[in-house]
C-alpha cells in the first residue's frame, strides 16, 4: 500500500486529481520538446548509457525509472515515490473500492516489514495478525530489507474472496496466517443504547463519502439524540472528499486551508449542504488518526461544532499530489500543507483532543467510547 508519514502514502494521498488539475499543469513531466539544459542533461546521459555503457543491463524503461527516483532522492520528501504502472492501476482501484484487502498496514521499519495497524472486524484481526508482526513472505515471496510498503500491498491485495498466505515473526517465533481477502468497508454504522447514533469512518475518498451519506440519513431516520463519529483507526484520503463530508454537517464557514509553494492559499469551505448540521456531535480520535482525518477533526473543534475525545492524532500535516506519468506509472509528492480554520499548523505535534481519555488495552472495555457518549448525553 502506498502512504504517508507512517508510510501510507496511499490512501491518505490519492488526491489523484483532487489538487493536481486545479493547481498544475503536467506539461513539464510529459513534455515532448525538451527545452531546457538540465532536461537535455537527463535526456543526453540517459541516450549514453544505454549506447555505450559497458555494463548496463538495465532496459531504457528502468534508466528512466532509476532517474526519476533519483530525483525524487534529491528533493528530501519523504513521501515522494514513484509508483510503478501494476502497482499504480493495483492502488487506483484499492482506492475505488474494487480490490480485496485483509485490513493492514504493513511498513518497512529498519529493513523489515512490519504490521503497523490491524484494522478492527477486519480479516486481518480475525485471523489473529497484530501490530508489531514482521512479515517474512507472502505467497511464497519473501520480502527483504528494501520492500516497501507498496510492494507490500500489491503483494497482499487481490480479488475479494480469495485466500493469502502470510508468513509473520512474533517475538522470535514464526508461523503461517491465512487470511481470506474481503471488499474494502470504509464505514460501519449502528444505534447505541440511549439512541445514541454510531458512526466509524476509516479513509476519506469519494466512495466512503457515498457510503458515509447513506448510513448518516439512515442514522438520522431513527431519531438519535446525538452522534459518534469515530475517526480512530482513520487513514486519512482525498482532502475534497473531507471537504464533503464536513459539509454534511457544517453548513457554512473556512473548514481548512492548504498553503501550497510559494505561500499560495487555497480555502476550502463547506459546501451548504449539511444534512446534520445541528445534530450534537462527538468526535472519537486517537494516534491513529490520520491526515484528512486530522483535518476533520480540527475542523468540528475549532467551529464548535462538536467535542473530540480521545487522544492527540498522529500529526500529519502535509498534502500529497499522485500525479499521473506517460508510462502509467504515478508520481506521488507532497505540495502542500494544511492549516486549521484557526490557522494551525498540526505537523509532527497532532490535534489535541477536548476531552483526553485513553483506551485500557488491558480491558475489553472501549473507555474512549463510553467517554464519547458520556460527553454526548452530558453525564
Amino acid at each position: 500500500m502506498i502512504s504517508q508519514g507512517r508510510g501510507r502514502r496511499a490512501l491518505d494521498l490519492v488526491w489523484i486529481a483532487c489538487l493536481c488539475a486545479g493547481f498544475f499543469g503536467l506539461g513539464w513531466l510529459v513534455n515532448d520538446r525538451l527545452g531546457n539544459v538540465s532536461e537535455q542533461l537527463i535526456v543526453s546521459a540517459h541516450q549514453k548509457i544505454r549506447s555505450e555503457s559497458y555494463f548496463n543491463q538495465a532496459s531504457a524503461q528502468e534508466l528512466a525509472n532509476a532517474a526519476v527516483r533519483g530525483m525524487l532522492a534529491e528533493i528530501n520528501d519523504p513521501y515522494a515515490e514513484l509508483i510503478e504502472p501494476e502497482a499504480a492501476q493495483d492502488l487506483l482501484d484499492t482506492f475505488a473500492g474494487k480490490t480485496g484487502v485483509v485490513g493492514l498496514y504493513a511498513e518497512n521499519r529498519d529493513g523489515q516489514v512490519v504490521i503497523g495497524i490491524v484494522f478492527p472486524e477486519s480479516a486481518a484481526e480475525k485471523a489473529g495478525l497484530r501490530a508489531g508482526d514482521v512479515i517474512l513472505s507472502i505467497d511464497g515471496v519473501k520480502l527483504d530489507n528494501e520492500t516497501d510498503s507498496s510492494e507490500t500491498g500489491l503483494l497482499i491485495r487481490g480479488a475479494p474472496g480469495t485466500s493469502v498466505r502470510l508468513e509473520i515473526m512474533r517475538q522470535g517465533q514464526t508461523q503461517v496466517v491465512e487470511v481470506i481477502r474481503q471488499e474494502r468497508q470504509f464505514v460501519a454504522s449502528r444505534m447505541l443504547p440511549g439512541k445514541v447514533a454510531y458512526l466509524s469512518l476509516n479513509a476519506f475518498n469519494k466512495t466512503a463519502s457515498a457510503h458515509l451519506k447513506l448510513a448518516l440519513e439512515e442514522l438520522l431516520a431513527q431519531e438519535p439524540a446525538g452522534l459518534i463519529w469515530d475517526l480512530r483507526e482513520n487513514e486519512g484520503g482525498d482532502m475534497q472528499a473531507a471537504q464533503e463530508m464536513l459539509s454534511y454537517f457544517i453548513d457554512d464557514g473556512l473548514l481548512f486551508t492548504a498553503e501550497l509553494t510559494g505561500g499560495r492559499r487555497v480555502p476550502f469551505h463547506a459546501r451548504g449542504a449539511a444534512i446534520a448540521p445541528d445534530l450534537p456531535l462527538v468526535v472519537l480520535m486517537d494516534h491513529s488518526t490520520y491526515s484528512a482525518g486530522e483535518t476533520a477533526a480540527a475542523a468540528i473543534a475549532e467551529l464548535g461544532r462538536g467535542v473530540t475525545v480521545g487522544s492527540a492524532t498522529y500529526g500529519k500535516g502535509l498534502i500529497q499530489a499522485t500525479m499521473p506519468l506517460k508510462s502509467g506509472a504515478l508520481l506521488q509528492m507532497t505540495i502542500a500543507r494544511w492549516l486549521s480554520p484557526k490557522g494551525e499548523w498540526f505537523q509532527e505535534r497532532g490535534v489535541p483532543p477536548q476531552v483526553e481519555v485513553l483506551d485500557d488495552p488491558q480491558t475489553e472495555a472501549d473507555e474512549v467510547l463510553e467517554k464519547g457518549i458520556q460527553v454526548l448525553l452530558g453525564e
